[in-house]
């Protein structure tokens, strides 16, 4: 491979292209890293940090790391699964997520995340933000949310 540099990922020996980042080496290898946020057509920016991975013993999010030659990544050990748990865990309780009785099962990024994680239930208690409800357009309302609430229609 021109151009190339050597990394090791969970001690396996993969040829990256100069410039990469490291989860574009994984895929290209085989090598599986979680991502929530890192997906075709988007521009990586590390925001879910659930790729994070140790390289050369700081923690890094692999989405937005390039690679380096002799660069060492620690993808799955024990350490890097629990922080990616607690991650997650995170986006449950800040957005209230009830996973088993949500209308999106199967369909939900999260929830397969949250399974393949070993995540059966939050850790940490949910936040329960008080959130304003937008009843500003025209032609979208939602009134089983809105009855819910306690918040009459406004039609």
């Amino acid at each position: 491979m021109s151009n190339s540099v050597t990394i090791m990922i969970d001690g396996k020996k993969v040829e990256a292209r100069a410039g990469e980042t490291i989860l574009k080496a994984a895929e290209r290898a085989g090598i599986y890293i979680p991502r929530l946020c890192a997906y075709k057509d988007l521009i990586p920016h590390g925001s879910c940090r659930v790729c994070s991975c140790r390289v050369n013993g700081r923690i890094q999010a692999a989405c937005v790391q390039t690679v380096a030659e002799g660069m060492i990544v620690e993808n799955e050990t024990e350490e890097i699964l629990a922080f990616r748990r607690s991650i997650v865990d995170m986006l449950f309780v800040e957005g209230n997520h009830f996973c088993m009785f949500c209308e999106k099962s199967g369909l939900c990024e999260l929830q397969a995340m949250a399974y393949r994680l070993g995540i059966a239930a939050p850790q940490h208690p949910y936040l329960e933000p008080e959130r304003a409800i937008d009843l500003s357009h025209p032609d979208v309302y939602l009134d089983h949310i809105a009855t819910f609430l306690g918040v009459e229609s406004p039609r």
